[in-house]
C-alpha cells in the first residue's frame, strides 16, 4: 500500500544510469536510444545521472530532461517517473527493492541481480545463452538497442563493397580505459593497403601516445573526436576494431565485421560467444593480444573478399533494429498495468 504522500506526480518513466572515462558511455548510449523511442510515443522521460561532463553533454544535445543523482542512493519519490528503468552492472538489488517499495514498476537492462523483484530485465544481447529460466526476462537478438540514426543511414544502402586501400575504423567506445586505440594504432600504423580512421570518444583521456599518433598522422592515418554520426562514419568502412559493448551490434547492424578486443576477464565468454556467430574475429582480452595477431587479423580481410562478404552478411542478420522501440513498448505496458 503506498502512502498518499508517497504517490507519484511526476509520470512517464525516468532512466538512472551513468558514464564517464572510467566505465564508458555504452550505458548512456543504450539508455537514451530506449528513451527516444519511449519520447517518440509521447511518453515523458527524464534521465537520473552521475556528475560527470561527457554524460550531461549527451543528454543536452539530445534535448532530454535530466538530474545528478548519486549512484549508491535512492532518490524521493517524485524524481522518479511511474516506471524506473535502471542501466548498470553494478548490484542495484536494494535500490530496486526501494523503489518496488514506494510503488514504481523497474526495469534492469543487462543486469541480473535483481531478477525476482523487478518487473523485468532487459539482456540487449544477441548471444544471451544460457540465462535461467524465468518469464521476466527479454533477452536475444530481439532486444538489441539500436539508435535511429542508424536505422535512418542503412536505409541508404551498404557502404563501399571489398577493395583497396581496405577502409579500417578503430572505436573503442566512449572511454576506452585501458588505451585499445593505442595498442591497435601501434600495429595498423606500419601496414599496406589500408586507410585507418580512429573516433576518438567523448570520455576517452588523452596520453602522450594518443597525441603522437595524431600529431605524426600519415595520409592514411586520419582521427575524428567526439563524432555525432556514427552511423554514417561505420558505413563508410570495411572493418572495424572494437571492444565489447553496444558499439559491436551498431557495426553489426551496418553489415560492418569487427575486430574484438576485451577489456576485462570477463568479456571472455561473450568474446567466445559473438565470433562463433561468424559475424566478428575476437582476439582474446587486451593483454593476450599483440601486434601480430592485430595485423594478421586485417591480413585475413585484405586477402579473402568472399570471407570479407560472409561476415558481413551475417554481421548484419545479427539484429533487425527494432530493440529499442521493443523496449519502449514493454516499457509503456508496465506503465498502464497495476500496482
Amino acid at each position: 500500500m503506498i502512502k498518499s504522500a508517497d504517490k507519484n506526480t511526476h509520470g512517464g518513466a525516468t532512466f538512472w544510469t551513468e558514464g564517464g572515462s572510467a566505465i564508458g558511455m555504452g550505458h548512456m548510449v543504450r539508455s537514451l536510444n530506449i528513451a527516444l523511442a519511449v519520447i517518440s510515443n509521447g511518453v515523458p522521460a527524464d534521465f537520473l545521472v552521475n556528475d560527470d561532463a561527457a554524460v550531461r553533454s549527451l543528454l543536452d544535445e539530445a534535448g532530454v530532461t535530466h538530474r545528478i543523482c548519486d549512484s549508491g542512493s535512492t532518490p524521493a519519490v517524485g524524481l522518479v517517473g511511474d516506471v524506473v528503468v535502471i542501466d548498470t552492472k553494478k548490484d542495484v538489488l536494494s535500490r530496486v527493492r526501494a523503489l518496488k517499495d514506494r510503488g514504481r514498476k523497474v526495469v534492469v537492462i543487462d543486469n541480473l541481480c535483481a531478477l525476482e523483484i523487478a518487473d523485468k530485465t532487459i539482456i540487449p544481447s544477441a548471444v544471451a545463452w544460457g540465462l535461467p529460466p524465468n518469464d521476466k526476462i527479454l533477452a536475444g537478438r530481439d532486444y538489441v538497442i539500436i539508435g535511429e540514426g542508424f536505422r535512418r543511414v542503412k536505409k541508404q544502402g551498404r557502404g563501399p563493397a571489398h577493395g583497396f586501400p581496405l577502409k579500417v575504423l578503430v572505436t573503442m567506445g566512449g572511454a576506452d580505459p585501458f588505451r585499445l586505440t593505442e595498442k591497435v594504432l601501434q600495429a595498423l600504423t606500419g601496414m599496406d593497403n589500408i586507410e585507418v580512421t580512429v573516433a576518438v570518444g567523448p570520455a576517452k583521456e588523452t596520453t602522450p601516445e594518443l597525441e603522437g599518433f595524431a600529431g605524426g598522422s600519415p595520409k592514411r592515418l586520419r582521427f575524428l573526436y567526439d563524432v555525432k554520426d556514427m552511423a554514417t562514419l561505420m558505413n563508410s568502412v570495411h572493418i572495424a576494431f572494437t571492444a565489447v559493448g553496444t558499439t559491436v551490434y551498431e557495426l553489426a547492424y551496418m553489415g560492418v565485421p569487427s575486430v574484438l578486443i576485451g577489456n576485462y576477464a570477463e568479456d571472455r565468454d561473450t568474446l567466445a560467444a559473438l565470433d562463433r556467430t561468424g559475424a566478428v574475429v575476437s582476439l582474446g582480452v587486451r593483454d593476450e593480444v599483440s601486434e601480430k595477431m592485430i595485423t594478421g587479423a586485417v591480413g585475413a580481410f585484405l586477402k579473402d573478399e568472399k570471407r570479407y562478404a560472409s561476415m558481413s552478411e551475417r554481421a548484419a542478420a545479427l539484429t533487425d533494429g527494432n530493440g529499442a522501440s521493443r523496449v519502449a513498448g514493454v516499457i509503456e505496458s508496465l506503465m498502464k498495468a497495476p500496482v
